[in-house]
């Protein structure tokens, strides 16, 4: 359908307010209104599937590079208190960026059981690799009973570089006093909830230093030793080169019959054909070459 405006305008001089003829003009709309509307709700239609498309890929990517990682501390036994009574202990650490954590209190108990299970879900990033392969979870046992509050029962050390090659790290830690001293055990697992996939630009990074380490082994490449590697090189050559010219002179002194023959050969001199001019050379020394006419007499 199409819409059509009409219109009349009066021509004359503003001044006068005089008119003396009419202008008619119409405006029409290149595609019909109803295929207007009709292109335009399909724009915004497809706008909105790109936009949901987007943002269910950006979901994707975002869920893809998480993972969720599970920290039990499941006991504690052989804890010694500062006083005469049983502690009261409980247990702090603090994971990757994340603050501090805390379990519950065991009131009056050298064996405690917490069977704390506390999750953290976390971005597969090169910080995070970094820092699984660099430092450790440490476990301070607190006595609530303690006044002072920097004082801890014990420290345990747990290494975090089984879980960047997907394994579970579980067992038994040996805790020990701020006087580096035997203080108990504590029981720990670290499990991962999905396999550990760092993210690309961690793989790209660990392949690049494979492919260095493969040309470059021992670590830091020392510009010396390049230079010392080259002079060797061109040293290997040379002797290359003298052990060949050895191996001809050797072949030339077992075969005197042939280095005989070939000097003869040399000395035989090629047929000279007649009339062939020869270059002149200077000096006393030069030769005369002649010509001698085979004509016979008759014909002269």
């Amino acid at each position: 359908m199409f819409y059509t405006y009409v219109n009349s305008l009066p021509l004359g001089t503003h001044e006068e307010a005089r008119t003396f003829g009419s202008l008619d003009y119409w405006l029409r709309l290149r595609i019909p209104m109803t295929e207007t509307m009709s292109l335009y709700r399909e724009k915004l239609k497809a706008v909105g599937y790109i936009h949901t498309a987007l943002s269910e890929h950006s979901q994707q990517l975002a869920s893809s590079s998480r993972n969720e990682l599970f920290i039990t501390v499941q006991r504690c036994r052989d804890l010694q208190s500062r006083s005469s009574q049983q502690p009261n202990p409980y247990v702090v650490y603090k994971f990757f960026d994340f603050p501090d954590y805390p379990t519950a209190t065991v009131d009056n108990r050298s064996y405690p059981e917490f069977n704390d299970l506390k999750s953290y879900s976390i971005l597969m990033d090169e910080d995070l690799d970094q820092y699984l392969k660099t430092e450790v979870l440490q476990f301070y046992v607190f006595d609530y009973k303690e006044e002072q509050m920097d004082t801890y029962l014990g420290k345990a050390r747990v290494p975090l570089l089984p879980l960047t090659r997907d394994q579970e790290v579980s067992g038994v830690f040996e805790l020990a006093d701020p006087s580096g001293r035997p203080a108990g055990c504590i029981t720990v697992t670290l499990r991962w909830k999905l396999p550990y996939c760092p993210s690309p630009g961690v793989t790209m990074a660990t392949e690049e230093a494979q492919l260095f380490s493969e040309h470059h082994v021992g670590g830091v490449v020392d510009p010396n030793q390049e230079q010392a590697n080259v002079e060797a090189e061109k040293t290997n050559r040379r002797m290359e080169d003298v052990k060949e010219m050895l191996q001809e002179e050797k072949e030339k002194l077992v075969n005197p019959h042939a280095k005989a023959a070939v000097a003869a050969i040399s000395k035989v001199a090629l047929p000279r054909i007649r009339g062939q001019k020869t270059q002149e050379r200077d000096g006393a020394g030069a030769k005369r070459v002649t010509f001698v006419d085979v004509t016979p007499a008759e014909d002269k």
